[in-house]
């Protein structure tokens, strides 16, 4: 899917799987603000023998990344807030 001006939207999270990604997308999105997932692999161009090791990039339009992050910061994902 292609989205005019690409180069104004913002990494805001860096999941470490496609199912953690697609969560915060869909959060994001019940906020109406516009998400794209972008597949950063450091395998591309890499003879790997294992496993490809890859992150996938959810990124907003650079103007909603503050209530992005706002949005973001509310839920703690499993981690402690000790």
């Amino acid at each position: 899917m292609k989205y005019a001006g690409i180069d104004n939207w913002v990494s805001v999270f860096e999941a470490a799987s496609w199912e953690e990604a697609a969560v915060i997308k869909g959060m994001l999105e019940a906020a109406k603000i516009p998400v794209i997932l972008d597949r950063d692999s450091l395998g591309d161009g890499y003879s790997m023998s294992t496993s490809v090791v890859s992150e996938v990039l959810v990124k907003v339009p650079r103007q909603m990344v503050a209530k992005a992050a706002q949005m973001l910061q509310k839920k703690s994902f499993g981690a402690s807030r000790d």
